[in-house]
């Protein structure tokens, strides 16, 4: 790599900026996230309101962390050489277009199933060509997200009634304790 071509890789600064602002956002979590409703002196969650978000952002953190560490040991450190084309930056742009249609999608299709298109249409993107594999990656992380979040941290995602009422079913709920934390 000459002089002329140095530059610090994109994925670093990206994954530096993550960092950073998640790093932010923890500490100042308290003024990002509500406090909880009070009712008579309780309060009407099961968890912090806060718990949720400081899990995802201190493994964003981690990761971001971790990735950068690893940057910096490789040979050519923080530097890379410039391999940008047309075909990146049409797949840049799909690729936000799908984000673009799981934020939109979220509230009208539910949880469930615009993760498990949107999780489809990455996959393709990036270039995984075997049905079974698109299958699994776009199923399995939605259902496993959406139990753990709704069952284990108490969070309400959106979600149409009969996946609600199907997992509600799986999982041998009744209709008086669905949705129900133990």
């Amino acid at each position: 790599m000459n002089a002329v071509n140095k530059r610090i890789d994109p994925a670093v600064i990206v994954s530096a900026i993550l960092c950073t602002l998640s790093v932010l956002s923890i500490l100042f979590m308290s003024q990002l996230v509500a406090p909880p409703k009070v009712l008579f002196g309780r309060s009407l969650t099961a968890i912090s309101p806060s718990l949720f978000p400081y899990l995802i952002l201190t493994a964003l953190a981690t990761l971001n962390v971790l990735y950068l560490y690893h940057c910096k040991n490789r040979p050519d450190g923080f530097w890379s050489e410039p391999d940008f084309n047309d075909a990146s930056r049409t797949k840049g742009y799909l690729f936000f277009a799908v984000m673009l249609f799981y934020a939109l999608t979220m509230v009208p299709f539910g949880f469930f199933i615009s993760s498990a298109l949107s999780l489809a249409m990455t996959t393709i993107l990036v270039g995984n060509r075997s049905l079974l594999q698109i299958l699994l990656i776009s199923v399995l992380p939605p259902v496993v997200l959406y139990l753990g979040a709704t069952r284990l941290l108490a969070v309400a995602l959106p979600e149409l009634s009969p996946i609600e009422f199907f997992y509600a079913y799986v999982l041998g709920e009744t209709a008086g304790n669905a949705g129900v934390v133990q």
